[in-house]
């Protein structure tokens, strides 16, 4: 019938039962607070994520050049232990920046795969 609860909390408030309306008013009051709580937490764990990403952003920006490399070739050159499924992860920040542009790259045997370069 409901989806969810706030819905549900929402249809008692319609009704004309003040006690009701009261006790529903609260529990979605706890509703937001309980969400309020939830969002700070989460942009706390992606602010220190982030933070923990950041050398190895700054490691793959540091050997992008003018000429194409792909994400096995970024992480051979910077010397990192990643695996090459991570590295678009740790390029979109620089990407939407402006820093780097994504192209296609032809590798002979492999057909074309996703590349880096300098903006």
């Amino acid at each position: 019938m409901y989806s969810n609860y706030r819905e549900f909390l929402n249809a008692v408030i319609a009704t004309e039962n003040e006690e009701l309306v009261e006790y529903a008013k609260a529990e979605i009051d706890k509703l937001n607070h309980t969400n309020e709580v939830r969002r700070a937490k989460m942009a706390e764990k992606s602010a220190v994520k982030q933070a923990e990403k950041e050398p190895l952003r700054q490691a793959l920006y540091a050997v992008v050049t003018d000429e194409p490399k792909t994400a096995t070739m970024l992480i051979e050159e910077a010397g990192l232990e990643l695996k090459p499924q991570s590295v678009p992860s740790l390029m979109k920040a620089l990407v939407e920046a402006g820093q780097v542009n994504k192209v296609d790259v032809k590798i002979k045997g492999k057909g074309t795969q996703r590349g880096y370069v300098r903006a």
